[in-house]
């Protein structure tokens, strides 16, 4: 493992997107809470000038390193990115276990927001048989909630299928990255 500066002016080539190599890894590592930069210890960097990244050469030895991190520091958020660096999603993304809730398209929150679809459904279709059934389809209102409960719903399903595809993608490209390395 590496720590290594973003940026730094005195090294050659100056940027880190230029020292790391083919088959190597980065994690960048943040607090959970505000999203901020930190080091590997959850602490926040003094500038911006100062803030480093992790380099590793194989992919176990970078997400064995940052699961023990969050054990020693539960604020801190750990994502390893192949070789490529930002231009992809990360390929791993490592919380500690008491803040899996909080990451984006975890388990939980995917099976809440499908839950809270099907009752947005299910509560709309008796709006539009009441704004049916009485003053001929005039009231409006309940229509209107409705639709609006229609529309809220698909949205919720729709983030539910991006979350889903995005995790599909991520174990694609790291299925990639074992195989890469098998060879």
């Amino acid at each position: 493992m590496v720590t290594l500066r973003l940026f730094d002016r005195d090294r050659h080539p100056p940027d880190w997107t230029e020292i790391i190599r083919p088959g190597q890894y980065v994690a960048f590592s943040k607090r959970v809470d505000a999203g901020g930069s930190c080091d590997q210890d959850g602490r926040p960097f003094a500038s911006a000038a100062d803030v480093t990244c992790l380099i590793f050469d194989d992919l176990a030895e970078a997400r064995a390193f940052c699961e023990e991190q969050v054990t020693r520091a539960a604020a801190v958020r750990f994502e390893i990115f192949d070789s490529a660096g930002r231009r992809d999603p990360p390929l791993l993304v490592i919380v500690h276990p008491s803040r899996i809730a909080a990451l984006d398209g975890n388990p939980r929150g995917i099976r809440v927001r499908r839950w809270a679809a099907y009752a947005l459904l299910v509560g709309a279709v008796p709006l539009f048989w009441y704004d049916y059934q009485h003053d001929e389809g005039m009231l409006i209102f309940p229509t209107v909630l409705g639709i609006n409960m229609v529309v809220i719903a698909t949205r919720l399903l729709q983030l539910n299928g991006a979350y889903v595809h995005a995790e599909r993608l991520r174990q694609k490209r790291l299925a990639e990255q074992f195989q890469h390395r098998q060879r």
